[in-house]
């Protein structure tokens, strides 16, 4: 995996320090206690790098740093995290060296976009850009698009860049959301094939070069509109790239619906 290392501006081979096991360490702003959406976003980034390690058989060990952490905070934190689909770290770090809640070395150093950044002297480290989100204060909002959706229209825009996340960008993500876990449901009752092997290899060269979630999205759409695959071969393609885009794409599959 290769990612774009701040200091050099230059891609970065991921490597452990340790065989088969990857150390990641998030540093989040978390100002006023509370994560904010870019704490958010780059949590999320981290995720996906996480899923990524772990299709290639490696540990990922993960731990989310900020300055005067609590337990409390904490728990707020996961209950804000969780229904986006992103796991919860090993450990919490309430210092900006993580290396004791790591259990050594920092492998990758991940830099929220609105938080002081690392002085690492090693180690990779790249950022996420920022978030506008006009229009919405926090997530997860009632009136709002469910939080997956939100997790779709952050992993459709490049991760270093500024992400628009106003209600227009939220609806659009919403609806090609719906579109594709009733597709996957419609698909699942055809016969079983092998996945298309070439859309799955470009989604994850895409994952593995710097995070590319956009580029693996789009591999979807093109996959969606193929009247060459069959359906068997989409519903095992869809799932097998959902294991890093964390949509549950399968989530329909056996309910009754009304199309």
């Amino acid at each position: 995996m290769r990612l774009t290392d701040l200091r050099t501006g230059q891609r970065a081979e991921i490597q452990s320090t340790r065989r088969g096991l990857l150390r990641v360490c998030v540093h989040l702003s978390a100002r006023g206690g509370s994560l904010g959406f870019g704490d958010l976003r780059a949590l999320l980034v981290a995720d996906v790098l996480a899923r990524t390690a772990e299709t290639e058989g490696a540990q990922v060990v993960l731990v989310h740093a900020a300055g005067g952490l609590t337990e409390e905070r904490a728990k707020a934190w996961a209950r804000d995290t969780g229904p986006l689909g992103i796991h919860p770290p090993a450990e919490h770090a309430d210092t900006r060296d993580p290396r004791a809640a790591l259990g050594g070395p920092v492998d990758v150093h991940l830099v929220a976009d609105s938080a002081e950044a690392w002085k690492a002297a090693d180690e990779p480290l790249f950022t996420t850009g920022p978030v506008h989100a006009s229009g919405i204060d926090r997530l997860p909002q009632a009136d709002a698009p469910e939080p997956l959706a939100v997790r779709l229209a952050l992993l459709g825009q490049a991760h270093q860049r500024a992400a628009d996340l106003d209600p227009a960008v939220l609806a659009d993500a919403q609806t090609l959301l719906d579109r594709w876990r009733r597709l996957v449901a419609t698909w699942a009752d055809a016969p079983s094939l092998p996945l298309h092997i070439e859309a799955v290899r470009r989604a994850f060269a895409a994952f593995h070069d710097d995070l590319d979630t956009a580029t693996a999205l789009t591999v979807l759409r093109e996959l969606e509109s193929d009247p060459g695959v069959p359906d068997g071969a989409r519903f095992e393609s869809f799932l097998r790239v959902d294991r890093v885009l964390g949509l549950e794409l399968p989530r329909d599959i056996g309910r009754q619906h009304a199309w």
